[in-house]
């Protein structure tokens, strides 16, 4: 058995794409996973089931959204200790809001480079071809250029951003 966590893409974010977290449960409990649990009500579980892909997990769990809740929503599932890591190698010189922002599949070398290298101030970008860590001024996210639509248009993969502290109760 392995530990998972579940990253749902824009959901419960205005009136839209609303899934309550009792239905995610019932659906990951009907997928034949054990111990699941939900934190926060937006789109973050944990779980334990059989080792496989974690990309053959997270289409499943899209599939089953769309047929029991009619959800067309992304799903990003990764291992507790590949969530862990994300969290401990959060850049300690940042500071301000930080977001670790997890990639659902790995970009192109370029297309990263291009994200990475770019001048985003005063906001800052740091990280890799699985995580991006994201420092906001102190506008916060909403007046951000770091937008998760503008990085999934950059890097050509969708992505989903949690707080490190939100991470930290999925492992926890």
């Amino acid at each position: 058995m392995s530990d998972w966590v579940l990253l749902l893409r824009a959901v419960n974010l205005g009136p839209r794409n609303k899934v309550a977290m009792a239905d995610l449960r019932a659906i990951l409990t009907d997928l034949g996973h054990g111990d699941v649990r939900t934190v926060l009500n937006s789109g973050n579980a944990t779980f334990t089931g059989r080792k496989r892909s974690a990309k053959v997990l997270a289409t499943e769990v899209e599939k089953a959204l769309h047929r029991e809740l009619d959800l067309d929503v992304r799903a990003c599932v990764r291992s507790a200790d590949q969530i862990a890591a994300a969290v401990d190698g959060v850049p300690g010189d940042l500071t301000g809001y930080l977001a670790v922002t997890v990639l659902f599949d790995k970009p192109t070398p370029a297309a990263l480079k291009e994200v990475l290298e770019r001048d985003w101030s005063p906001e800052v970008v740091r990280g890799n071809d699985q995580v991006l860590y994201l420092s906001f001024s102190p506008g916060g996210v909403h007046s951000s250029k770091l937008q998760n639509a503008t990085l999934e248009k950059l890097l050509g993969v969708s992505c989903t951003a949690r707080t490190p502290a939100t991470l930290r109760k999925l492992i926890t």
